[in-house]
C-alpha cells in the first residue's frame, strides 16, 4: 500500500473517478468485497436455518394432525387443522404430549 501526499491523493482520486466514469467500472475495495461476501454467507446461513426450522415445524404439525385423526377421527383432525398449522413448535410439542392421555380433542387444545 502506498501513502500519497495530500495533493497527489486528491489528484489521483479525481483521475480514478474520471476513469471509472469513462469505463463504467465502479471500484470495489477488497474490504468492501469481503464485507459483501460475508453478508451473503450470513444471509445464506440464516436462510438455511429458517428453512430447516419451518420444515421441522411443518413435520411436527403433520404428525400431530395424523395422530389426532387416528385417535379421534378425520373430522376432529380437520376441525383443529388451522390451529395446528399456525402453532409454534413449543405448542405443537405440548399438544403432542397431551394426546397420549386425552380422552377428547378438547383436552389436548385447552
Amino acid at each position: 500500500m502506498i501513502c500519497l501526499p495530500a495533493g497527489l491523493e486528491v489528484d489521483f482520486r479525481q483521475q480514478l473517478y474520471a476513469y471509472e466514469e469513462q469505463q463504467r467500472m465502479p471500484y470495489v475495495t477488497t474490504v468492501e468485497q469481503a464485507g459483501v461476501e460475508k453478508g451473503l454467507q450470513q444471509g445464506l446461513q440464516q436462510g438455511l436455518q429458517q428453512g430447516l426450522q419451518q420444515g421441522l415445524q411443518r413435520g411436527e404439525a403433520t404428525i400431530l394432525q395424523r395422530l389426532l385423526s387416528m385417535k379421534f377421527g378425520a373430522e376432529a383432525a380437520e376441525q383443529y387443522r388451522t390451529r395446528i398449522e399456525a402453532a409454534e413448535p413449543e405448542q405443537l410439542e405440548r399438544w403432542s404430549e397431551r394426546i397420549l392421555n386425552a380422552e377428547t380433542p378438547e383436552m389436548i387444545f385447552h
